[in-house]
């Protein structure tokens, strides 16, 4: 007997009916053993504090009639309220908190409020290096960029005395430049990355390391109240939630958590209060380091850095 030849319908059946093959599984090198943060810290939690008032923000001007532009008093008024009240209410909170932040300056907020930079280093907290204007970098060509980021630095060390160890790109949109110019000029970090829960290392100008120490922006105090209008009790929440997962964590892995304040946000009563609030509840927690960024980027590149993962920055696919 002849047997009947299958069907292309019989073969697609018994196609979808056979198990799935599994995929072939890359080989992973064993996770790091600790201790993964200085003294045997189990999770670090850096403070990021948005110096940005009157920092020549596009929305300080609004088009008028003829093409012309006016200024937007109500846009100016709500950033200037970062220097005359947010950034001096949030530096007695974190004194009353025994915490250390790093505070991203823009140049023109510096010149602008000299007096209040010169406070921020005098009570011990980092002084981060960001460009002349609040403006992205992402367009601007290499020498252009260059001076740009010089600008601010350079206002940042004639106010304080203190040349940045690390940046921070108005909206994270740094240039393919950035991190190489940074390294040029001196720097040793970026808080431009959203990839990962811990520091890591990019290999910038042929040979030279470079750290990123990650900023998150779903738990960014401006995301919350300025642009989604959530609610205190939706922040205070988010915050625990992500400070408890990364915590648990924590006991087998590297884990830092990013907490992101903005003067003209946070340093509104009620929302300092939540974030105190939080503050608060995770000292509770044993082996928690409330860490300046730029003591993260010393630690990942120096006694840390066996620990340290080594990458490449992620490119759009053409």
């Amino acid at each position: 007997m002849i047997p009947t030849p299958p069907t292309r319908r019989s073969l697609l059946a018994a196609a979808l009916a056979a198990p799935l093959a599994a995929p072939a599984l890359a080989q992973r090198s064993p996770r790091p053993v600790g201790p993964f943060w200085p003294n045997g810290a189990r999770l670090a939690v850096s403070i990021c504090m948005m110096f940005e008032a009157d920092g020549g923000q596009a929305t300080g001007w609004q088009p008028g009639p003829g093409g012309g532009r006016f200024p937007n008093f109500p846009a100016i008024q709500n950033r200037t309220y970062g220097a005359l009240e947010g950034i001096p209410r949030l530096l007695d909170m974190f004194d009353r908190r025994g915490v250390k932040v790093s505070s991203f300056m823009i140049g023109a907020s510096i010149e602008r409020h000299p007096e209040l930079a010169r406070e921020i280093v005098a009570r011990g907290h980092e002084g981060g290096g960001r460009g002349r204007l609040h403006v992205s970098t992402h367009w601007m060509g290499r020498d252009q960029e260059r001076d740009f980021l010089r600008h601010g630095f350079e206002t940042l060390r004639r106010v304080t005395g203190r040349w940045p160890k690390g940046f921070n790109a108005q909206g994270l949109q740094a240039s393919v430049n950035t991190n190489a110019l940074l390294q040029e000029l001196g720097l040793t970090y970026s808080i431009d990355d959203r990839s990962r829960d811990e520091p890591w290392i990019e290999t910038v100008n042929g040979d030279k390391d470079f750290c990123l120490v990650p900023y998150m922006g779903h738990v960014n105090d401006l995301n919350f109240f300025e642009n989604r209008q959530r609610s205190l009790g939706d922040y205070e929440q988010m915050l625990r939630q992500e400070f408890e997962t990364l915590y648990e964590e924590a006991a087998a892995r590297r884990r830092m958590m990013s907490v992101p304040l903005h003067d003209f946000v946070a340093g509104h009563p009620a929302m300092m209060r939540s974030a105190e609030a939080f503050l608060a509840w995770a000292a509770t927690h044993p082996g928690v380091w409330f860490a300046r960024r730029e003591e993260i980027a010393d630690w990942a590149l120096g006694e840390g850095r066996a620990l340290t993962p080594r990458d490449a920055r992620v490119m759009p696919v053409e």
